[in-house]
């Protein structure tokens, strides 16, 4: 083999390398879905809001793909969220399973953030990532924290 392999893309239709941005993005997302399907059983009592936020991502990659509106995130402006990082290392020394799967897949949604503000600026991508949905994940990254605080104090 003299040169690498491409991909098909389709979001782009075009042939993609394998260090596209695009695929990483979608590696991140699929990461992040199963650590919320994890939850669902870890965190019974919330885990019709993992589901939902599941199903918000599948249609995400749904629009992404073909251009169809995403499901409304606009649920999770109802439920507490928390910002910020204080209690990070007492989360992970912590012996709540539950806890530490919450607050890696709230990690994980800061790696979908980066691959999505990424693929906004890349011309035939730009349109479809866009700030609005964008906001559904900074909403998803805090309300995985203060689960993650709420399961470690459980």
């Amino acid at each position: 083999m003299e040169e690498f392999p491409r991909f098909h893309c389709c979001v782009d239709q075009k042939e993609e390398d394998y260090d596209s941005g695009i695929q990483m993005y979608f590696m991140r997302e699929y990461d992040l879905a199963e650590l919320l399907a994890r939850l669902i059983d870890l965190d019974a009592p919330h885990a019709e809001e993992y589901k939902k936020m599941v199903e918000f991502i599948k249609s995400l990659e749904n629009y992404i793909i073909t251009g169809e509106k995403p499901e409304d995130f606009t649920f999770m402006e109802k439920i507490k969220g928390e910002k910020g990082w204080a209690n990070a290392y007492k989360l992970i020394l912590c012996n709540s399973r539950a806890a530490h799967v919450a607050f890696r897949a709230c990690r994980k949604t800061i790696e979908v953030l980066y691959y999505y503000r990424i693929m906004s600026r890349i011309d035939g991508f730009s349109e479809r990532f866009n700030p609005e949905n964008f906001r559904a994940f900074l909403l998803m990254r805090d309300i995985l924290y203060k689960r993650s605080l709420d399961l470690m104090e459980n």
